[in-house]
């Protein structure tokens, strides 16, 4: 009868162990969800004068670019396209167009934090995943693996490529 019962505690630690380890590949610790990409169009809602200075970047034509072969190709799509192979474009869970270098490339997955009652607080946005900016944000991409790299200067760039 111990014996069984000792069987029948690991089953139920080994089972609490794999609960755990499917609700963190799920998003988090404490029930946490994950952050979810949402898509230009959320942002747009309260940031308009940005997204219409976005629209005129390279940034917001950047999948347009890809030639048809290049469109597959996971090394181009991750810099071209938002939240490639993490939850965001090409994924079962994309529930909205990623293509293009949206402002959830570089600022992180929204669904957290995009609610106005969140980003009136930049620590609470951040704790919620808004992405700080800086040079390792763009250089991510805009480095020497890039066909069309040339010397990046993060303080030019600020001025004419982003928003």
């Amino acid at each position: 009868m111990r014996r069984i019962a000792t069987i029948v505690l690991l089953m139920l630690a080994l089972a609490a162990l794999i609960l755990a380890a499917e609700q963190k590949d799920k998003g988090g610790t404490e029930g946490k969800p994950a952050p979810a990409y949402v898509g230009d169009r959320r942002c747009k809602v309260c940031h308009l004068e940005t997204f219409k200075a976005w629209k005129k970047t390279a940034h917001a034509h950047a999948f347009e670019t890809l030639k048809v072969d290049e469109r597959k190709n996971p090394i181009c799509l991750a810099c071209h396209t938002t939240g490639y192979a993490a939850g965001g474009y090409g994924s079962a869970e994309m529930v909205v167009d990623l293509a293009n270098i949206q402002c959830e490339s570089c600022h992180g997955p929204g669904s957290l934090y995009s609610r106005s009652s969140v980003m009136r607080d930049r620590k609470r946005s951040e704790d919620l995943g808004l992405v700080r900016i800086g040079p390792r944000t763009c250089t991510r991409c805009h480095n020497e693996n890039s066909p069309t790299f040339r010397v990046f200067d993060y303080k030019e760039f600020l001025k004419t490529g982003t928003h």
